[in-house]
């Protein structure tokens, strides 16, 4: 049996990409956003540069950091609760794969 999966995602990378989240968000009318990074991004300084935006355009977000890496069935189940819990209606993800994984 084939199976489809639409993905409806927009990726955006390289220099000067991270103007063109608000945008994009406003956009497609979401309200709040929830923002997936792992600590080390948050650490290095990399989240605040797009939460400092979001807040720039008072755009209400949740900062989600609970990312493993390589995460399990439970870890990504745990982000859906999350999700599902902060009232957002779109996901930003802030790093690579786990982020997105998760």
């Amino acid at each position: 049996m084939a199976n489809r999966i639409v993905l409806n995602s927009i990726s955006y990378h390289g220099k000067g990409a991270i103007e063109n989240i608000v945008p994009e968000l406003t956009a497609r009318g979401y309200q709040k956003a929830f923002v997936c990074s792992d600590p080390d991004l948050i650490r290095f300084g990399v989240t605040g540069k797009v939460t400092d935006l979001l807040d720039a355009a008072n755009f209400p977000y949740t900062v989600y950091s609970d990312i493993k890496p390589n995460p399990t069935i439970q870890n990504v189940q745990d982000g859906v609760a999350a999700f599902q819990a902060s009232g957002a209606d779109c996901i930003v993800t802030i790093g690579g794969g786990s982020s997105m994984d998760t």
